[in-house]
């Protein structure tokens, strides 16, 4: 089947034309709950811990929080909207099957799909990095640097989010991925504190994991740390196979 570019952006506008529709409960889902962990990590733990060392810099609480906070909301909005969006337009309202009956082929359809996930994440990005910028924790130049990984991030978290879409066979199944891989990454892999805080063994187990990877390529883009050679690869790896993995077990899944 042949994969057009205008294809795939007549299912991403397709979306954004229903995001539009509903754009205050889409504004107020996709950046209330970034906002909400800003404003209690950021601001009110920041305000006790002051300042903290991270490979060998010295950052204050409330720029290692605020960047860990964009890495988050890469991972939760992209792989959200992913897993429980798709699986809504393809189980209970039969968008992907509607679609498919027209011109759009199957692998457009999911390519505007990874692409739209990606795009609502990188909306919740932008106001993190935009009141980052406001309250001097962010550099206008890192920022504008680090959105557009942020964007190719995002898509690798929505095409998570798409494989488990796929194999889920009902919406509650969701919730097994989400709490057994989303979120110990939300808890051990950075976001709140320096991994050097952790013993080796669960450093060594949290750099297998991409959120890790993310993280550290954002706080390298912001706030001038290091880059880790490993976390690009890494990251790489987790993208080349999730993209690849979910859309051929959502093409597998629509097919039967």
């Amino acid at each position: 089947m042949q994969t057009t570019f205008w294809g795939i952006y007549c299912v991403w506008l397709r979306y954004f034309k229903v995001f539009r529709k509903s754009l205050i409960y889409g504004l107020v889902t996709t950046f209330t709950e970034p906002i909400l962990y800003l404003l209690s990590f950021g601001f009110g733990l920041g305000s006790l811990i002051g300042t903290i060392k991270v490979a060998g810099m010295t950052l204050t609480y409330k720029q290692f929080v605020f960047s860990g906070i964009v890495a988050q909301t890469v991972m939760f909005q992209g792989f959200f909207e992913a897993a429980y969006g798709s699986f809504i337009r393809m189980y209970y309202q039969k968008v992907f099957q509607a679609l498919a009956v027209t011109t759009i082929t199957i692998p457009e359809i999911l390519w505007g799909e990874i692409l739209w996930d990606a795009s609502k994440a990188s909306f919740s990005v932008f106001v993190i990095l935009l009141i980052g910028c406001l309250t001097g924790n962010f550099s206008v130049l890192g920022s504008v640097i680090v959105f557009p990984f942020c964007f190719i991030f995002a898509m690798l978290f929505a095409s998570l989010g798409l494989l488990v879409a796929a194999k889920a066979r009902t919406i509650e199944e969701i919730s097994y991925p989400q709490y057994l891989f989303i979120f110990p990454m939300f808890l051990f892999c950075g976001v709140f504190f320096p991994l050097e805080t952790l013993p080796k063994y669960v450093q060594w187990f949290a750099w297998l994991l991409p959120l890790t990877s993310v993280a550290s390529i954002i706080r390298s883009c912001l706030l001038g740390l290091p880059v880790i050679p490993i976390s690009i690869l890494i990251t790489t790896i987790w993208l080349i196979i999730l993209i690849t993995w979910s859309r051929r077990a959502m093409i597998n899944r629509l097919v039967k």
